[in-house]
C-alpha cells in the first residue's frame, strides 16, 4: 500500500509540475490577478443581479445564503488543511526546487483543500442552480471563472492537481446544497406568507 500511494505521489507530482510549467510574463499577470478574489468583484456584482431579477422578494435569503456558503467553504478548508498538514507544493523540499512560482507568492503552509476552488466552485454552482433556467450563458461563464480561478493556484505553484480537484468537490456540494436548501425555504416563505394574507 505505502509503493501504490508513493507511485500516485510521484504520477501526481508530474502532472502539477507539467501543469505548472507554463511561464510567460504575460500568463503570469493574468493567473495573478485569477488568483485575486478582488478582480472577481464585478461578476460578483453581476452574478447578485441576475440573482436578484430571479428573486426580487427573497432577495435578503440569497445574500444570507451566499455568505453561509463562503463561511461554510472557507472554515471547512481551514479545519481539513490543518488536519490532513499536507504541504503545498511550495513548501514541501522534495518537490519545491522545480516549481515556478510568480513574485515571491508561496501561498500558507499547508494546501489540501483549495479554498480558491472551493468558493469559486461554490458560487458557480449556487449561482447557476438557480438561475439557469433563465440565462442560458450563465453556465460557461460560472464554469470558466471557477477553473480559471482554479487552475490559477497551480499555475501559481501553491496546489496540486488534487487540492484543486478536492475543493472543487467541495464547492459544487455545498453549492448544490445551499440552493436546495435556499428553495425548500423559498417555497415554505411564499406559503407561510399566503397564510398570513
Amino acid at each position: 500500500m505505502h509503493e501504490f500511494l508513493d507511485q500516485v505521489r510521484d504520477y501526481e507530482s508530474g502532472i502539477f509540475l507539467l501543469a505548472n510549467s507554463p511561464h510567460t510574463p504575460f500568463l503570469d499577470i493574468i493567473f495573478l490577478w485569477a488568483s485575486n478574489r478582488f478582480i472577481w468583484i464585478p461578476l460578483y456584482v453581476f452574478f447578485l443581479w441576475m440573482l436578484y431579477r430571479k428573486y426580487p422578494k427573497n432577495f435578503w435569503m440569497i445574500l444570507i445564503a451566499c455568505a453561509l456558503l463562503i463561511t461554510v467553504n472557507d472554515q471547512l478548508c481551514n479545519i481539513v488543511k490543518q488536519g490532513v498538514a499536507r504541504l503545498r507544493p511550495t513548501h514541501d523540499t522534495a518537490i519545491s526546487p522545480f516549481v515556478q512560482i510568480v513574485g515571491e507568492y508561496r501561498g500558507g503552509k499547508y494546501g489540501f483543500f483549495s479554498a480558491h476552488a472551493a468558493n469559486s466552485f461554490a458560487v458557480a454552482t449556487f449561482v447557476v442552480c438557480l438561475c439557469r433556467e433563465k440565462y442560458r450563458l450563465l453556465l460557461p461563464i460560472a464554469l470558466g471563472y471557477a477553473m480559471l480561478v482554479s487552475y490559477s493556484r497551480i499555475y501559481l505553484g501553491v496546489h496540486y492537481p488534487s487540492d484543486v480537484l478536492a475543493g472543487a468537490t467541495v464547492g459544487i456540494t455545498t453549492g448544490w446544497l445551499l440552493a436546495l436548501l435556499y428553495k425548500l425555504c423559498e417555497s415554505r416563505v411564499e406559503n407561510a406568507v399566503r397564510r398570513c394574507l
